[in-house]
């Protein structure tokens, strides 16, 4: 294997692992609690791309 594979094999990995994680943070908390969650994430999203558009357009 050359280190283009190894490459891809880490990342590989890492991926399986974050998917994992992902699965059992959102199957460990309950439905109204995840979803406040999410919700305050694409507020935060929102307000980041509206401040990021904001800076662009003002220049």
């Amino acid at each position: 294997m050359d280190a283009f594979t190894y490459a891809e094999l880490f990342v590989g990995l890492l991926s399986a692992v974050g998917a994992g994680i992902l699965m059992v943070v959102a199957t460990s908390r309950s439905p109204k609690i995840l979803r406040d969650e999410i919700a305050r994430r694409v507020e935060r999203s929102a307000a980041l791309l509206d401040r990021c558009k904001d800076a662009t357009t003002t220049r």
